[in-house]
């Protein structure tokens, strides 16, 4: 989401001697309702999805309520007040919230007479404790943020146990800031021992049970620490951050895997301290944890349900499928995956609220993951789709826990009926490598042993098509025939279909080398007695490259936006006779090999019927 702030003006009723933003006086007609709603919509405009009020200190207007209100009316999807809270009381506070404020972002640097010292605000603390009461009541999400300085370097550890003693559940999260630049230059820390007392939070806050990241604008990479993998979920690190004014990279940040992403070293900081030793990250698994879109939370919160289209079962009218994602960690590891297998779960209540709004919305329902079967009352979250949607319910898995038949009866019991099962190579050696989870092959086959048992079942083998598999789908095609008759085979092509996927040749194969493999699999599932698909949908390849044979769940038209933005029709779709049929090409695709493989279809083949996995 992109966020973008606005200075409602500069004036404050603190005197913070680290801050560098406040004025003795403000610019009159900088700071006129006018002009600031000027710049609310001109931030919008500019695509802003969240908006920051900030000052100075923004409760100092009498029209702030105003400014909320037409942030949201301008299109701002989040409107996010930064404030020292002492303004606020219970009518303003549900003044703000009727406007459509969303998240108050309260500093809150130290706690009790400390604050007070820092802000030099006498009474300061008592004040800011009752706005937050008050935001909390009104029913505005918290935040506290807190500010990495010489002067609270000592205090700051013990502040989330405090919040959480203070506050309970009314507060989210804590923002943590690492200053550059200060009117007073020598409060502020270096590298490491700013990474210190930034580490040292993050074991009091998980302690405490409260949420903990730094600011957007974090001025310590994740380099800097002994251990970065214990502060990763401290960061939000986007493709395409790494250009910051005021900052610059190292020798060492040439090998660093998150160098797209990462803005480098503050220029201030380098000068006064120098530059700190760091080893570049170079872990898989940790670059994915580092590359979060906003926050936690709100990472949980967007990738929870996933929206997807297949063909119905007797035509080609289109399905509307939700993916359910009823947790995010994973038993595998699979680097062509998409998913934050890093994240915590959602609350079962978000869980179970997002299956009932599918089942409103009469969507398909299917549960995935993660791994799925990883949650432990999985039977229920099944009965509740069940109940809560007319259709079939889905399950995505490895099905390395589902080799026991008791655990497959009780999920058809609950009203299971789909199973997806992810398998992408025919033997342990190929298949281990690619989960980088030894042993698990074999525990798939059991688990598709016990599922292909169940006839009530539909099973569905799928199968991601990497650089490494791709001349082993024939023989994959034959041990399902021979082991698991009445399944069904789905190939889905690995693409960059999100910043997790790495933009990697070496993984993600050109078009070109590897249709002829699926070409070859598909003519042997013919021979065999097996269905496949796979190719109409988001994680297929372009339908011109793939023969009218294999083409065998041809979609209908594909609605404007469906995909997010994710794919592109170059020059060569247009007068395609499949172009409204096909999503086009993976914009992560064009960017590793360009679009010089498509061919425009003179004339559509039928749409043929039949669901995979319906």
């Amino acid at each position: 989401m992109r966020s973008d702030r606005v200075v409602t003006h500069e004036t404050c009723t603190q005197r913070c001697a680290y801050c560098t933003a406040r004025r003795s006086e403000d610019d009159r007609a900088w700071v006129q309702t006018r002009a600031v709603l000027g710049r609310v919509r001109d931030a919008v405009s500019r695509g802003a999805r969240e908006l920051v009020l900030t000052g100075g200190e923004p409760a100092m207007r009498s029209d702030l309520a105003r400014l909320v209100a037409e942030a949201k009316r301008a299109g701002a999807e989040r409107v996010v007040l930064e404030t020292n809270g002492t303004l606020l009381d219970d009518a303003r506070c549900r003044e703000l919230r009727a406007a459509g404020l969303d998240v108050a972002r309260v500093n809150l640097t130290a706690w009790g007479d400390a604050l007070d010292a820092i802000t030099d605000d006498p009474g300061g603390f008592a004040r800011t404790v009752r706005g937050v009461d008050a935001l909390v009541a009104a029913g505005v999400a918290v935040e506290l943020s807190a500010v990495v300085l010489r002067a609270t370097a000592e205090q700051l550890p013990a502040l989330p146990a405090a919040v959480a003693a203070r506050f309970g559940a009314g507060v989210r999260s804590l923002v943590l800031r690492v200053p550059a630049r200060s009117p007073d230059p020598a409060g502020l820390l270096g590298w490491s021992a700013a990474a210190e007392v930034v580490a040292a939070v993050a074991r009091e806050a998980k302690r405490a049970g409260l949420a903990v990241r730094f600011a957007q604008d974090a001025n310590i990479p994740p380099c800097v620490f002994p251990h970065p993998a214990a502060v990763a979920h401290l960061y939000a690190m986007t493709a395409g951050m790494g250009a910051r004014p005021g900052h610059r990279h190292l020798d060492a940040c040439a090998a660093c895997s998150v160098r797209d992403r990462c803005a480098g070293f503050d220029d201030d900081t380098l000068d006064r301290f120098g530059a700190p030793a760091v080893e570049p990250v170079a872990e898989e698994r940790l670059r994915r944890r580092l590359s979060v879109i906003s926050s936690v939370e709100e990472q949980a919160a967007r990738e929870l349900v996933q929206s997807n289209r297949d063909v119905a079962q007797g035509g080609a009218a289109a399905v509307h499928e939700d993916l359910v994602r009823v947790v995010f960690q994973c038993n595998q590891s699979c680097r062509f995956c998409f998913v934050s297998t890093h994240l915590p779960a959602a609350a079962d209540d978000a869980v179970r609220e997002a299956i009932a709004r599918s089942g409103r919305a009469d969507r398909w329902i299917t549960l995935t993951g993660g791994e799925p079967t990883l949650h432990p009352r999985l039977a229920e979250i099944v009965a509740l789709a069940r109940a809560s949607s007319p259709h079939p319910v889905g399950l995505q898995t490895n099905a390395t826990r589902l080799g026991d038949a008791g655990a497959v009866r009780s999920l058809v019991e609950a009203g299971l009926r789909r199973v997806y099962v992810s398998l992408h190579a025919p033997d342990a050696d190929l298949s281990d490598a690619i989960t980088e989870a030894p042993g698990t092959f074999d525990a798939t086959l059991r688990g598709l042993d016990a599922l292909h048992a169940e006839a009530s079942l539909t099973l569905v083998v799928q199968c991601v098509v990497t650089r490494r598999n791709h001349h082993r789908l024939v023989a994959l095609v034959d041990l399902v025939a021979a082991r698991w008759p009445r399944a069904q085979l789905g190939f889905a092509f690995v693409a960059p279909s999100s910043d997790l996927v790495p933009r990697d040749q070496e993984l993600v194969p050109r078009y070109r080398d590897v249709v002829p493999s699926i070409e070859a699999a598909v003519r042997e599932a013919g021979a065999r007695g097996l269905r496949c698909g796979g190719f109409a949908s988001m994680c297929g390849v372009p339908l011109c490259l793939v023969s009218a044979e294999a083409q065998t769940d041809l979609l209908e038209e594909i609605p404007d936006g469906f995909d997010g933005g994710e794919f592109v029709h170059p020059a060569a779709c247009d007068g395609c006779a499949l172009r409204t049929r096909c999503y086009g090409v993976r914009r992560g695709y064009v960017a590793l090999y360009g679009d010089d493989e498509l061919r425009p279809v003179s004339a559509a083949p039928h749409a043929t019927s039949g669901r995979l996995g319906s």
